[in-house]
């Protein structure tokens, strides 16, 4: 799975520049909210490409049983459980620039936007349309998968019973999205509000109505999160082991990643905090961890993204998920 990421074109931004602009955007909320979601827009883009250049490694998607990661070099990367070819990288697939991982399947957008999936493809959820055309976005659920085509429409085929494929009529062009275990949200690109469908269980769906504009969104198993304009984390759905019981000291974040039983957040200062289910350690994040850039709830697993671009992963470690490979750091 991965979460939802509002899309930009900033580059070369450093950590410094980011928390100074965050600081900005919070003083600046009485002006015109248009300005100021222009101005986060930047800014979270700035946040999510402090790794370009900077390290062997650039994104990183926890799936159910394996971990998928790019490197600087756009090389795709797939290590853990491979019982239907989930990590099984296609040898023509070229360079990447975005990879989720799902429950047994995998997808990826290729440097020319093309949108590739394998692994098992029950339900269709591996058959990318013919005419999909340039994607600059993915999301791998359970049982379905969705992609943000070049236009910023939203497309999302496989498994339809909860009718998490079914894009409402009106949701128009889309700045992210995020597919779950049985749900999908998206974020419109008009105005950052946050609409959620498929399974209504557990309120999975039901998007606060004072919620207002979002930055991001990660739909887990059962559950939303979603990063308000402040940088106040919002979850709602399900809230069994704890899973959307935020922390009342976490202040502003810059990034969520919404998983089976646990949610995970990237504070501005990258520092990471996880909550909900541990019974594995998904939630024990390192001491020596750092500050970190990404981070992507898998599972029954975390992996983040250091500073440097260094790769780390902690929780149930069976089927190779956490091991990174030892050749990782030679691009």
């Amino acid at each position: 799975m991965v979460s939802g990421q509002l899309r930009g074109f900033v580059r070369n931004r450093g950590p410094a520049e980011v928390l100074d602009g965050w600081r900005l955007l919070r003083i600046r909320q009485p002006v015109r909210k248009r300005s100021i979601l222009g101005c986060a827009k930047k800014l979270f883009a700035a946040m999510q490409t402090l790794l370009t250049g900077h390290g062997p490694s650039m994104a990183v998607s926890a799936g159910y049983l394996d971990t998928c990661a790019v490197k600087s070099d756009g090389r795709l990367v797939c290590f853990g459980g491979n019982s239907d070819g989930e990590c099984d990288v296609p040898a023509a697939l070229g360079p990447v620039v975005a990879t989720s991982a799902g429950f047994d399947h995998s997808c990826a957008v290729s440097s020319d936007g093309e949108l590739v999936c394998f692994g098992c493809n029950r339900f269709g959820k591996c058959e990318v349309p013919p005419n999909l055309g340039p994607v600059v976005a993915v999301s791998t659920g359970y049982l379905h998968t969705c992609a943000v085509r070049a236009d910023d429409q939203l497309v999302c085929f496989g498994h339809n019973l909860e009718e998490q494929c079914e894009v409402p009529a009106d949701l128009g062009p889309v700045a992210a999205v995020s597919a779950g275990y049985s749900h999908t949200c998206a974020v419109s690109e008009d105005d950052f509000g946050l609409k959620c469908f498929g399974k209504q269980a557990n309120g999975r769906c039901d998007v606060p109505s004072d919620l207002g504009p979002v930055m991001a969104v990660s739909a887990g198993y059962s559950h939303t999160c979603a990063v308000r304009l402040d940088g106040q984390l919002v979850c709602f759905g399900s809230n069994s082991d704890g899973k959307c019981e935020v922390p009342p000291d976490l202040g502003p974040v810059a990034a969520v990643s919404a998983g089976n039983s646990h949610t995970c957040a990237v504070k501005i200062d990258g520092e990471l905090v996880c909550f909900g289910r541990n019974s594995f350690g998904q939630c024990d994040v390192p001491a020596d961890l750092g500050p970190v850039v990404a981070v992507s709830a898998g599972y029954l697993h975390t992996c983040a993204l250091r500073m440097n671009g260094q790769l780390v992963c902690f929780g149930d470690a069976r089927f190779g998920k956490c091991r990174v490979p030892p050749e990782w750091d030679r691009v």
